[in-house]
């Protein structure tokens, strides 16, 4: 049974065989070159460390880190864990459509084993899959994340990629048994899957754990945010709430400094309602927590949706 079930979803695993296989002879390179440059420009220097010279170093660093790296940016790499999940639910949605359940349901297999099994190896091939991409992403990230933390490409790397296979296999399955169309079903839940990291990315992530937030005068020091996820961050009162003026303000209230640069007056500012800083952000010390509580989730209800589909399919008559 476990042959066949592999035999069945092979063609959907030799693509993302293929997928990943070239996924990594893009990135690898990639990977290989960044990781070298951040070496002989010995950048490890200028890690936590604020100053002109390391601000051009790493200017340089990243123009020279190649045009993948605008890719990774780009967020468009995002889709894939989805489009592993949704493709591997592929053969099961067939049977369904089909109605060779049927068939299979006739050679000795009963319903709960033929279930488990096809559940078993459509899950083995998603995790492992999952794992491959974490793992290709959180290696070729390395030197980024060293200079500007792990904050700016979270989806790609620990375990939230795991979450994101989980969730779109669980969210095919459960379309699929419903409509009994493949096509439809595979379509209809990839558009969910997008729809659902876009909100958790935009909107929830940030509030999974309560920020933390500061403020303080225009001349005075805020917490070191070098490797911190900034949420906001922009003028604000003493409260800490930001100011919403135009920047006509801004340029009213514009002093020469000593070495002929403009500053801002302080007075003048505070008269605005702008006299501070105000930010919110994450830590970098909160980067796995939040990373264990979004892969709870996109997890949890992956659980829940696969365990829907297959008491639909119990109940096929």
């Amino acid at each position: 049974m476990i042959w066949l079930s592999w035999r069945q979803q092979r063609l959907e695993t030799l693509i993302i065989a293929a997928l990943l296989a070239a996924l990594a002879a893009a990135f690898v390179p990639a990977g290989i070159h960044v990781a070298d440059l951040f070496a002989q420009q010995h950048l490890a220097r200028c890690v936590d460390r604020q100053n002109e010279a390391c601000s051009f170093a790493i200017g340089n660093f990243a123009n020279r880190a190649g045009f993948l790296r605008s890719l990774v940016e780009g967020g468009w790499l995002n889709l894939i864990p989805g489009l592993i999940g949704v493709a591997l639910a592929a053969p099961l949605l067939l049977d369904l459509e089909n109605r060779t359940i049927r068939l299979a349901w006739t050679q000795s297999v009963t319903r709960r084993r033929w279930i488990a099994t096809k559940g078993i190896v459509a899950l083995g091939t998603v995790l492992a899959a999952g794992a491959a991409f974490s793992l290709l992403f959180t290696w070729y990230q390395r030197p980024f994340d060293r200079i500007w933390g792990h904050w700016d490409e979270f989806g790609f790397e620990g375990i939230v990629p795991l979450g994101y296979v989980l969730f779109g296999l669980g969210l095919a399955l459960a379309v699929g048994v419903l409509l009994r169309r493949s096509a439809a079903a595979l379509v209809v839940s990839f558009g969910a899957y997008v729809a659902a990291r876009l909100f958790v990315q935009s909107w929830l992530r940030q509030r999974l754990v309560a920020p933390l937030s500061a403020t303080w005068g225009l001349h005075a020091s805020g917490p070191n945010v070098s490797h911190a996820w900034v949420i906001t961050e922009g003028p604000s009162d003493r409260a800490g709430h930001l100011f919403s003026g135009s920047s006509n303000v801004v340029q009213s209230c514009a002093r020469p400094g000593p070495n002929g640069a403009k500053g801002l007056d302080p007075a003048c500012m505070s008269r605005h309602g702008a006299g501070f800083t105000h930010i919110l952000y994450q830590p970098a010390s909160r980067f796995w927590e939040i990373q264990g509580l979004e892969f709870a989730l996109f997890g949890g209800v992956a659980v829940i949706l696969i365990a829907f589909a297959a008491w639909r399919v119990l109940r096929t008559d």
